[in-house]
Order: structure tokens, then C-alpha cells, then sequence
């Protein structure tokens, strides 16, 4: 552990900002910059597969660029939690991590495929304490009607420790043989991660997915972590406990929109991200959209919603579709609803009807949907991150809609990638007829009337 330590109540609020300022400051006045990243994470990101159980690494955000040279800067910040009721030791920790790397590049043969090395060394500083983190985290969550989570700092001050690390990467790609200019990929990766006094990490994973130039990139992979902590603090023990073992992740970007899911499948603990992605690498003009990608919300149940549509032929095409939002049930063993639905499904667009900057449409989709009842486990319960089941229930589900998609052709587009409204209304129906559950629960009727409004995003592939 490093001797220095920080103890000023207010000012540690301000000590991510400062770091972030001094990083950026000289290099966006010294050089290009290739690319800049933004990314907010929180465990309500769970695409429905794992739990919000709004503890542990529960929020959190990422800034990240890529000079032209090489060079990598990350700025890496969470807040962490440990309020299971049962434990008298439940507390809290903040975490920065600040560091610098420069990736190296090593092709391997010539041609197609093509195939590389990447290693990249990294090094840097970790911050942990108190930084003033819970009071953003309470602020959220009293603008959203939220409990606010009132627990004790692990330590009132912040430590500071060296970090190393590397992350070597081997990729293969090779043209994909249904489209013009996207690529298939395969990643297998390892990543290590050192710092004295505070935790070490080594994170080894494969993926496979499409990359399409400076458009689209997408990744779906499996991998096995293994974390060691070295202090004392029980919320850091049980943040790495819960970090270990298997992970399946999602990330990739498309167009400015990044995003990044991890699901740590031995405790069912989620943490997805949405942020931007900026490369300076302007000159690429919107054709057409082959793949369509939707976020949204809908209303008035604010349920979340993703979809992603490919287009088959002319105005017919196929998707598929998720919808996930957690609903708290009691404050007592903090038991919450977690909803859940995945659909495939049919869409139509009504070109004739094409107005220049409107278009209408209409999607059918079925699937299932899940309701899943988490509480926190009793004191002796073997679960790293304190919760357990209480109940689960999965029905089939269909959607229909009807809607109107803006700036469809391309009125709003940047470096290759189109950017749009969508606005409909529908039907979810939900086999729910002979439901039953102890617990009073919010979104289990059988007809759902909805508005859904929502960005889309769409490039070709």
C-alpha cells in the first residue's frame, strides 16, 4: 500500500473529475485523437437474463481513448456494495482505476485470413475508500423513487496502490461470404491484471462475432475469471468472490452507440453498459440499412426494450427482441420483481407509404417472458453475492405493433451509420391465466395496451 492517503470530506467527490482532467487535458491539446469512448455501467442493465439486485459492483462509468500512435488511456470508476441484512459487516467501498497502455501489433502470415497478435501492457493507479460515490448513487435513486442505500464506508479516506497489467489477444477474421464488407471474427484472449495490497485478476476468454468497417462490431464470448484480494474489507471479499468463475459477455458498438454486458453465471450477477464510441475516421456515407438496432422504453409500464432487425428482402424482415425491468416488492430481505421477455419475430415496412422522413410499419413476435422473485438468502446460505430464488415463472408471450420510424433515409447520419426515431403502439399478450405467486406482483396481465418510444440506429453490413 502506498502512503498516501486522502481524508478531506467534500474534496474527494471531486477527485475522479481532477484525474480525468488532467489525463485528457494534454493529450486532445498534443495529438489526434483516433477514437474517444463513454460508457455508463449499472446491474439494472441485465437484458433479462440475470438479477437487479442493485448491490455489489452496482454502477459505475468508463472513459477510454485510442491515440493514433497507439497509446491507450483508461479511466475506470465504480461504486460497490455489501447490504446483505443478515451480515452486521455490510459496507461499502469506491474504486478508480487510472491507467496507460500501448498496444502492439503482430501480424501473423499475409492474406486472407488474417490473422494477429495484440499485446498490450498497461500501467497505472487504483484508488479505493471513500470518494463521495454514495451520495450520486442516493441521489439517483431519490429522483427515482428508490430506496436509498444508507451503509458505513470500509474505510473513511482513500488508498492508493500501483497497477499492472497485460492484455494479449489473438484474432483471427476472414471475409464473410453473405455480405460486401463485414468480416468474421474470432477472438481468444487473456487478460492479467496486479496490484500490490489490493486484488490481482487474470481473465481468460474466447468470442466470436462480425466486425463491419468503422460501422458495426459485435461479439458474443465465454470465459473463466480468477480474482484474489488481498485486504481486509469484506465488501471487496465478496465483490471478488462474486467476479469469479465463468462470464459470458456481450459488447460491441454500432455506429456512436457502444454497449457491454456481463453475466457472471455462478452468482447470476449482471452489469451492462450503454455509452458512445467516436472515431475520427469521417469519409464513410450511408447506403442503406441492413441492420436496424432499437433501444427503447415503454410506456407506462417503463419497461426497458432492445431489438434488432435485419432486413431479408425489399421491406420484409426478421428480428429479434428483448424487454427487462426490475420492480421492487419489499424493503424487507429486499425482494424484487425481475421481468423478462425474449421474442423473434416478422417485420414489415410499408415503403409506398414512405413520406421522405417517415416511414410506416408493423412487427409480429412471440417468445417467452420470465418472472423471476429475488430476495436475500438466510446467514448461512453458501451464495457469494447473498441472494437466492424465491420464485420463477416463464410463459409464452407475443407482441404485436403497429408504428412510424423518422429520418429513415439517411437525414441524420454520421460516418456510414443512419440515426432515427421510432414511435408505436401495441399489444403484449402474456399466457398468464393461472398465475400464482405469494408475492404481489406488478407486471404479470395477460393483455398489456402500450406506447413504445425509442432511437434507432441502422447501417449496412
Amino acid at each position: 500500500m502506498w502512503p498516501y492517503m486522502t481524508r478531506s470530506g467534500p474534496n474527494r467527490r471531486f477527485l475522479p473529475f481532477v484525474m480525468l482532467f488532467c489525463v485528457v487535458l494534454p493529450l486532445f491539446a498534443s495529438h489526434q485523437i483516433t477514437s474517444f469512448s463513454s460508457m455508463m455501467f449499472n446491474d439494472s442493465i441485465t437484458l433479462g437474463l440475470s438479477e437487479n439486485s442493485d448491490d455489489l459492483r452496482s454502477y459505475g462509468m468508463e472513459l477510454a481513448f485510442h491515440h493514433e500512435s497507439n497509446w491507450l488511456g483508461e479511466l475506470s470508476v465504480s461504486g460497490l456494495t455489501q447490504r446483505n441484512a443478515f451480515d452486521d459487516t455490510s459496507g461499502r467501498y469506491d474504486e478508480v482505476f487510472l491507467q496507460a497502455g500501448r498496444l502492439f501489433h503482430f501480424p501473423v502470415g499475409k492474406g486472407e485470413p488474417e490473422m494477429a497478435v495484440r499485446v498490450v501492457p498497461f500501467a497505472g493507479l487504483v484508488f479505493a475508500g471513500n470518494m463521495g460515490f454514495d451520495f450520486v448513487q442516493n441521489l439517483v435513486h431519490v429522483s427515482l423513487d428508490i430506496e436509498e442505500v444508507d451503509l458505513p464506508y470500509e474505510y473513511d479516506g482513500v488508498r492508493v496502490y500501483p497497477r499492472f497489467g497485460v492484455v494479449q489477444t489473438f484474432e483471427y477474421r476472414e471475409p464473410a461470404p453473405w455480405f460486401s464488407i463485414t468480416d468474421l471474427v474470432f477472438f481468444a484472449e487473456v487478460e492479467a491484471f496486479y496490484s500490490p495490497g489490493y486484488a490481482a485478476r487474470i481473465f481468460s476468454s474466447v468470442a466470436v462475432g462480425q466486425y463491419t468497417t468503422s460501422i458495426s462490431e459485435l461479439s458474443v464470448g465465454l470465459g473463466y475469471a480468477w480474482e484474489t484480494v488481498f485486504d481486509s474489507w469484506r465488501s471487496h471479499e465478496l465483490v471478488g468472490a462474486n467476479e469469479t468463475g465463468v462470464v459470458g459477455f456481450l459488447r460491441g458498438h454500432f455506429g456512436l452507440l457502444s454497449l457491454s454486458y456481463k453475466w457472471y453465471l455462478d452468482s447470476l450477477q449482471g452489469y451492462g453498459g450503454l455509452g458512445f464510441d467516436v472515431a475520427f475516421d469521417q469519409g464513410k456515407v450511408w447506403k442503406h440499412n441492413d441492420l436496424l438496432l432499437s433501444l427503447g422504453m415503454m410506456l407506462p409500464y417503463r419497461v426497458s426494450t432492445m431489438s434488432l432487425r435485419y432486413t431479408v428482402a425489399g421491406d420484409f424482415g426478421v428480428f429479434i427482441a428483448n424487454t427487462f425491468k426490475m420492480v421492487p416488492l419489499e424493503d424487507e430481505d429486499r425482494v424484487r420483481e425481475n421481468v423478462s421477455s425474449w421474442h423473434v419475430g416478422g417485420e414489415y415496412e410499408f415503403s409506398q407509404l414512405d413520406v421522405g422522413w417517415m416511414r410506416p410499419f408493423a412487427s409480429l413476435g412471440a417468445g417467452v417472458r420470465r418472472f423471476l422473485v429475488m430476495g436475500d438468502a438466510d446467514e448461512d446460505a453458501a451464495d457469494s453475492n447473498g441472494r437466492v430464488r424465491l420464485s420463477q415463472n416463464v410463459r409464452f408471450s407475443m407482441d404485436a405493433a403497429v408504428g412510424l420510424r423518422f429520418f429513415t433515409d439517411g437525414q441524420l447520419q454520421f460516418n456510414g451509420v443512419a440515426y432515427g426515431l421510432e414511435v408505436s403502439g401495441g399489444l403484449f399478450f402474456t399466457d398468464s391465466h393461472d398465475f400464482g405467486s405469494e408475492f404481489d406482483l406488478e407486471l404479470t396481465q395477460r393483455w398489456m395496451p402500450y406506447v413504445r418510444i425509442g432511437v434507432t440506429v441502422g447501417g449496412a453490413i
